[in-house]
């Protein structure tokens, strides 16, 4: 007998289901992004307070790399093989986000929970950062592939559009707090009061995805493969495009690290001149603002993400990957250059375009170049690249240059250098994009499956990266 009655017919089996359905499947992309959106924004600014030093700072950015490497290629693998009735993989999304939920609290109230050991109130805090890393690694995987297993293939880019709809949404409340300052209304901080509305909402968007995702259960557990023994594999596949891809990739990375980590600690310390430790509010006004420039830079990247197909099937691939770069060139510019507060704006806005191409360009290239039975073992290697290019830029950048005195008075500094990462990105890019990669609709629709993994890859690679 079925699980679900005898009567019972699968939603990937249907012509098509209610959208509301799909959205409410879906709702686990939101709890996720409520993780990724201000653990980035907001780790630097509380490692301030804390008093941690260059040093120190880096080894607790540096978490979200190790554990974005280590963790979602085994998540990966576990999920697919989970014969549970209760399904393959609502229950790593609990799971997940439990640790999730117990590592952000920890992370929101470490010194009240160590008042009296300013030891004591770190140590908390850098492990409710491991604990929130590897809960929404842990979940984040299982939780893109069910919206893609239980959705029928006809309503697959309406599931992408979901998704890409939600990171934008997580964007906009999150920083809508910061912008609008409504910490001073509340007896928490703004970092605090972020992170308290990110668990809530959180939950409640899994709690509904769970709730509605009428799973098919494994009846047989299929042969299993090690992850990293697939990601070796993988290499000796790489061609001169396909390496040249991932160079571009891991350039990019490298190109806008410093952004991703430093904009909003350089916004309170260096724009606002404010003091981490002081009371006096000016460094909060100035994270703040970064987070109002931070909710214009996510709307214009929900915008973009409607725009970006048509361009390139206008453009291409390989012109608007350049298009990209420049803009990705001209925010650390402006950071390296100290100018009036509002200047910055141009900034979050080339960064929210450059994110949306470069985190779609180089997944199209590669499904388009790539045999289907090879695609799933180069994307992955795609995003390990990119990981990596986390790791190096924590130890050459953050600790390395980020201990010179002329750089760590200044953070805007360290984001202004890493242009030269982004010229060489370039570079890499004119090579690797070697086809023209216009009417990329139609060069999908010969091969659905190839497209859906393509798309889902996308997806899954965004909160490990930084």
């Amino acid at each position: 007998m079925r699980p679900h009655g005898d009567n019972w017919v699968p939603l990937c089996k249907r012509d098509r289901i209610n959208p509301l359905w799909i959205v409410a499947i879906c709702a686990n992309q939101l709890t996720m992004n409520f993780i990724w959106v201000p653990i980035g924004a907001l780790t630097n600014p509380y490692c301030q307070k804390l008093g941690l030093n260059n040093v120190a700072t880096t080894l607790v950015q540096l978490i979200g790399s190790v554990v974005g490497i280590l963790v979602p290629p085994f998540a990966a693998v576990w999920s697919d093989t989970t014969t549970m009735k209760f399904g393959r993989r609502r229950v790593w999304m609990i799971g997940g986000e439990f640790l999730v939920l117990v590592g952000l609290m920890m992370v929101a109230f470490c010194r009240e929970m160590s008042p009296n050991s300013h030891g004591g109130a770190i140590a908390v805090f850098v492990i409710g950062q491991i604990l929130a890393s590897v809960g929404g690694n842990t979940a984040n995987g299982p939780g893109r592939s069910m919206c893609s297993d239980l959705v029928p293939p006809s309503q697959q880019v309406l599931v992408s559009n979901i998704c890409t709809l939600y990171a934008g949404l997580s964007g906009v409340i999150s920083n809508l707090i910061g912008a609008l300052k409504l910490y001073q209304y509340t007896s928490l901080n703004n970092e605090t009061l972020v992170l308290m509305v990110s668990c809530i909402v959180g939950f409640v968007s899994l709690v509904i995805s769970v709730a509605v995702s009428p799973e098919e259960p494994l009846t047989e557990k299929p042969e299993t493969v090690n992850p990293l023994l697939l990601i070796g594999q993988s290499f000796k596949f790489l061609n001169r495009d396909l390496t040249c891809i991932c160079l571009a990739f891991l350039f990019f990375q490298l190109g806008v690290a410093m952004y991703s980590w430093n904009h909003t600690n350089y916004m309170g310390k260096v724009v606002f001149n404010g003091d981490a430790s002081s009371n006096d509010g000016i460094y909060d006004s100035g994270v703040s603002h970064a987070q109002l420039l931070m909710l214009i830079q996510t709307v214009v990247q929900v915008v973009y993400s409607f725009l970006n197909t048509p361009i390139i099937n206008r453009i291409g691939l390989k012109a608007t990957w350049i298009f990209g770069m420049c803009c990705a060139m001209v925010c650390d510019i402006l950071f390296f250059l100290k100018v009036n507060e509002w200047v910055y704006i141009i900034s979050y806005i080339t960064q929210g375009i450059v994110q949306v191409i470069a985190n779609s360009t180089p997944y199209v290239m590669v499904s388009l170049i790539t045999p289907s039975d090879k695609l799933a073992g180069i994307i992955t290697v795609v995003i390990f690249f990119g990981n990596i290019a986390g790791m190096i830029a924590q130890f050459g950048l953050q600790m390395g240059l980020g201990s010179i005195v002329w750089f760590s008075t200044n953070p805007g500094r360290l984001i202004g250098v890493s242009v030269v990462f982004l010229v060489v990105a370039l570079v890499f890019g004119y090579l690797g994009f070697s086809i023209s990669g216009k009417n990329v609709k139609n060069d999908f629709a010969e091969d659905s499956n190839l497209s859906d993994k393509s798309e889902e890859s996308s997806y899954d690679d965004k909160p490990a990266a930084l």
